[in-house]
């Protein structure tokens, strides 16, 4: 079975208070609590898996491309 909420949830800062209230409930449906499919879009998790952490203003919907954050971060 398909676990829904993120692994990365207790360290994410966007999980956890780095943003206005109003943005994070929308934020946490969208990504964190979205299974697989929502971490597939998450740029903060792509990132954090594929490097071990991540930007720590990075929002899971980034404008730049997986390769952009990679070359700036």
């Amino acid at each position: 079975m398909e676990m829904k909420q993120c692994p990365k949830t207790e360290n994410c800062p966007i999980f956890n208070g780095l943003l206005e209230p109003k943005y994070v409930t929308t934020y946490k449906n969208l990504f964190c609590l979205n299974g697989e499919e929502g971490r597939n879009k998450c740029k903060r998790y792509i990132i954090s898996s594929k490097i071990g952490k991540c930007p720590e203003g990075l929002l899971p919907n980034s404008s730049k491309s997986i390769d952009e954050i990679l070359t700036s971060f």
